[in-house]
C-alpha cells in the first residue's frame, strides 16, 4: 500500500495583512501533480486544512476543489481530520454521506474507536480535542494532554489487531519536536504534548501540528510538516509531503519537497545594502522580513522598501539588544508553560515567582489550559 501523508495547509492564512491564498492554490497544484504522478491508495491529511474556525470564502473554495478533484477525478481515498485551527462543525460538514465516496471527515473523539478499514491496514483518527472535551468524552478528571491520549489508547488497545499495520493519525505536540511562531497561535508552550512512548501500540504515527517536516527523529512518529513556510522562524523549513509504502508489518518512506511561489526571506543587513539590492537573494517577489541599522535619518524606510521588493511584509530595526531577544525567543520553544510564565515575570521583575503566585498559576494552567 502506498500513503500520502500532508498536513497544516492553513488554507486562508494571512500574515502580515498579506493573504497566502493565492500562494496556496500555487502549491495545491503542485500536490496535485504529485498524487498524479505517486498514485497512492489513501491520502492523509491530519489537521489543520484551515488557518481559522471560520475560513473565508476563499479558503472554503480551494479547500473544496482541492479535495474534491483528489476524491472524486483522481478516484484517491481521503481521510481528514480536524486541527486546532479547524472548526469541527465547517470542516466535518457532510461527512456522514462524504464517506460513501470514501472521503473520511474524522472531527470527534468518538471516531477514534471506529477505524477506517484498507485491506491489512487499519487508520485511527485522533482529532484534535481539548481538555475540556477529553474529560467530558471520559467522564473522568484529566489534569493533561498525555493523560488523556494515554487514557484514549489504552480504551482502543483491545480492538487493535495485531495481523494487520495499526496507523494513528493525530494532531498534536510530542515533546522534543519544537514549535514555529505561527504553531504558537492558539496554544500555549507544551501543554498539548505527549511522550512518544504513549504512541508505542501503533505500527505508524501521522501527525500535524508542527511545521517542520524533520522535527522529531522518532522510528514510526511522523510529521509531514506545512505545505508553505507560515511563519519567518520557518524560513529554512522544507516543505511537502511523506509518501509511505507499506509491505505486510514493515514501512518505508520518503519525504517529496514542494517548491512554493514565494518563500520566506529574512535579511539582516544596513539599509543602504537592502535598498540597493546588495545582499544574497533569489526572488525580489519573495516575502521579506528586513532587520536592518542604519534606520534613523531615512523617511518611511517601508515605502522605500516595497519599490524594490513588493512583498516586503516586515521591518524591524537592529538594536544592541537582538541577540538577547533572538535567544530567548530560541529557547522558549524548549520550555514548558510554567516556565515561559517564570522567566517572562522575572525579566519584568527581576524576581521569581513565589510559593503561592506558582501554585495558583499551576493551578490555572491545569484547569484551563486548551479551553482558554
Amino acid at each position: 500500500m502506498k500513503i500520502i501523508h500532508t498536513a497544516d495547509w492553513h488554507l486562508g492564512k494571512v500574515l502580515n495583512g498579506q493573504s497566502f491564498l493565492e500562494d496556496q492554490a500555487f502549491i495545491l497544484e503542485q500536490l496535485i501533480e504529485t498524487l498524479k504522478s505517486e498514485n497512492p491508495d489513501v491520502l492523509v491529511i491530519a489537521g489543520d486544512v484551515f488557518d481559522t474556525t471560520l475560513p473565508n470564502k476563499g479558503a472554503v473554495a480551494l479547500m473544496e476543489k482541492t479535495i474534491s478533484y483528489l476524491n472524486i477525478e483522481l478516484e484517491i481515498p481521503t481521510i481528514i481530520i480536524d486541527g486546532n485551527h479547524d472548526g469541527k462543525e465547517r470542516l466535518g460538514y457532510g461527512a456522514k454521506w462524504f464517506k460513501h465516496n470514501q472521503l473520511y471527515i474524522r472531527t470527534q473523539l468518538s471516531d477514534f474507536f471506529t477505524p477506517i478499514h484498507f485491506g491489512n491496514v487499519d487508520f485511527y483518527t485522533l482529532p484534535f480535542f481539548t481538555l475540556a472535551e477529553a474529560r467530558q468524552y471520559l467522564e473522568q478528571g484529566i489534569s493533561s494532554y498525555e493523560e488523556a491520549v494515554e487514557k484514549l489508547i489504552e480504551r482502543v488497545k483491545p480492538q487493535l489487531d495485531d495481523s494487520k499495520q495499526n496507523i494513528l493519525i493525530g494532531h498534536f505536540t510530542v515533546y522534543g519536536a519544537p514549535k514555529s511562531d505561527s504553531e504558537r497561535d492558539i496554544t500555549v508552550g507544551t501543554i498539548e504534548s505527549v511522550s512518544p512512548h504513549c504512541l508505542d501500540a501503533f505500527d505508524i504515527v501521522m501527525l500535524g501540528h508542527i511545521h517542520h517536516p524533520f522535527a522529531l527523529n522518532q522510528k514510526h512518529i511522523y510529521y509531514s510538516g506545512s505545505l508553505l513556510q507560515y511563519s519567518f522562524s520557518e524560513v529554512n523549513q522544507p516543505k511537502g509531503v511523506r509518501c509511505f509504502h507499506l509491505t505486510d508489518k514493515k514501512h518505508e518512506q520518503t519525504f517529496l519537497p514542494l517548491s512554493p511561489r514565494r518563500r520566506l526571506v529574512f535579511i539582516e543587513t544596513s539599509f543602504d545594502n537592502a535598498i540597493h539590492g546588495y545582499f544574497s537573494y533569489q526572488n525580489s517577489e519573495d516575502y521579506f522580513h528586513f532587520n536592518l541599522s542604519g534606520l534613523e535619518m531615512v523617511k518611511d524606510p517601508m515605502q522605500q522598501l516595497k519599490q524594490q521588493f513588493p512583498n516586503t511584509l516586515a521591518l524591524t530595526q537592529q538594536t544592541s539588544g537582538s541577540t538577547r531577544q533572538v535567544k530567548a525567543t530560541q529557547n522558549i520553544k524548549k520550555m514548558k508553560p510554567l516556565e515561559i510564565i517564570e522567566t517572562f515575570y522575572q525579566e519584568l521583575t527581576e524576581d521569581a515567582l513565589n510559593e503561592v503566585q506558582t501554585k495558583h498559576i499551576q493551578t490555572f494552567l491545569n484547569e484551563y489550559g486548551e479551553e482558554e
